[in-house]
């Protein structure tokens, strides 16, 4: 049987708690793929742009460099939520993708291996 979440021991009582740790490449499969060219898009920097557009192209090109660095994305820490979120308030994700990409439950194939 595959599990799909953590024992973890509180108060007292041992309960499985939600996988919420995918690999970075099943991050990215979450995304459709018109969200990653949209993302890449804003990646783009315009020498001719105004200074705020720049700032908020290098502000993509550091969240998508972080991405890259990272051994797993966990999906419940506060750093990740804000960032998927924030990508939806910039208008690069539909509304309510951004809960779709953080809540929908971990797979088996997502998950990093031990």
């Amino acid at each position: 049987m595959t599990r799909l979440g953590e024992y973890r021991y509180e108060d007292g009582a041992l309960s499985l708690q939600p996988a919420t740790q995918v690999t970075r490449l099943a991050f990215r499969n979450r995304f459709t793929a018109a969200e990653k060219v949209a993302l890449e898009m804003a990646s783009l920097d315009n020498p001719a742009g105004t200074m705020a557009q720049r700032q908020q192209a290098a502000t993509m090109r550091a969240y998508m460099a972080d991405v890259n660095a990272a051994t797993f994305i966990d999906l419940d820490r506060d750093d990740t939520r804000a960032g998927v979120q924030a990508l939806e308030a910039a208008g690069l994700l539909a509304a309510g993708r951004a809960l779709e990409i953080l809540d929908a439950p971990v797979q088996p194939h997502e998950k990093p291996a031990p």
